[in-house]
């Protein structure tokens, strides 16, 4: 498996390589210094060898996905205003979302610069995911969502569109074309949100359901299926603080298992697994590399 610092100085080397201006050049480079979570490309990695793959530019492929994410990451946080502590949002908001684009410009840049016969189907797929994963964020920040089925289709564009990206590129730059792992990747993505969601709610830092962002937690209290949702409801809706109206972040927890929302979710989450689970069992790939694939994506 290809280590986390070549994947790094992969990317440090097509900024070097591609920015002049010694200002902006150094402070991409110094956000690239700070990533330690290169998560996206390794899924590239892993697909591409699931597939047997054997381009040698498997790194440099690695190295363009975590650009896309390390720019969707700088304009997501510049977009929430959330995540203060990234190194862009203690700079000037504009320069941050200039680095961003420039970043972004550069990941598919360097697709272009594979040798790959593949390359343009790369490409193709990370435009295509790419402007999914932007309608997704799009709903998201809107903030109008009504449904389980609209929220469920909103996580599947916003983050299942990346894991898909990172995947199927992979999987491309192996000579193979296989439908069923952007489908599975797309639970993956939907299991992974619900996940995120279901830490959010415990987190007295980062609560959607306070600021009454429409995840799938905040739909299902709306129902108000008992007594403890429409009164974690109606303490929302009178805009004090957890510890006024609930008497304390412990027992607005416990409100909280009380509703059925963490069980809830808990199933949601199980389905989009047990889903990609089963389409990863039918890849037409050595049961070694299923196994393997199960392991980092389910378990893991």
């Amino acid at each position: 498996m290809v280590d986390n610092e070549r994947i790094k100085q992969q990317m440090i080397q097509c900024i070097a390589s591609q920015v002049k201006e010694n200002q902006l050049q150094n402070l991409v480079v110094s956000f690239i210094k700070e990533k330690d979570n290169f998560h996206f490309a390794h899924l590239a990695i892993l697909h591409h060898d699931a597939f047997e793959g054997k381009s040698a530019e498997i790194v440099r492929l690695a190295a363009a996905i975590q650009l896309l994410i390390l720019s969707f990451d700088m304009l997501d946080d510049l977009e929430d205003l959330d995540n203060m502590k990234e190194p862009w949002m203690k700079i000037n908001p504009s320069i941050a979302l200039n680095a961003a684009t420039m970043i972004y410009t550069l990941s598919q840049k360097l697709i272009l610069s594979l040798s790959s016969p593949y390359r343009i189907q790369i490409l193709d797929a990370f435009t295509q995911f790419s402007l999914q994963a932007m309608e997704g964020q799009h709903i998201d920040l809107e903030n109008s969502i009504l449904t389980e089925e609209e929220c469920i289709k909103m996580m599947k564009n916003k983050s299942g569109s990346l894991i898909a990206l990172a995947s199927v590129s992979g999987m491309l730059l192996a000579g193979a074309n296989e439908e069923k792992v952007e489908t599975y990747s797309y639970q993956i993505g939907i299991a992974a949100q619900i996940e995120n969601d279901f830490r959010d709610l415990f987190n007295p830092n980062k609560n959607d359901i306070s600021a009454q962002k429409k995840s799938l937690g905040f739909l299902y209290l709306q129902k108000k299926c008992n007594e403890h949702a429409m009164d974690i409801i109606e303490g929302f809706k009178s805009e004090k603080s957890v510890e006024a109206y609930f008497g304390g972040y412990k027992k607005f927890s416990n409100k909280l298992l009380n509703s059925g929302t963490v069980h809830y979710l808990n199933v949601m989450k199980q389905i989009a697994v047990n889903k990609a689970t089963n389409l990863i069992n039918e890849l037409p790939i050595k049961q070694d590399q299923i196994e393997r694939l199960k392991a980092v994506l389910i378990t893991g």
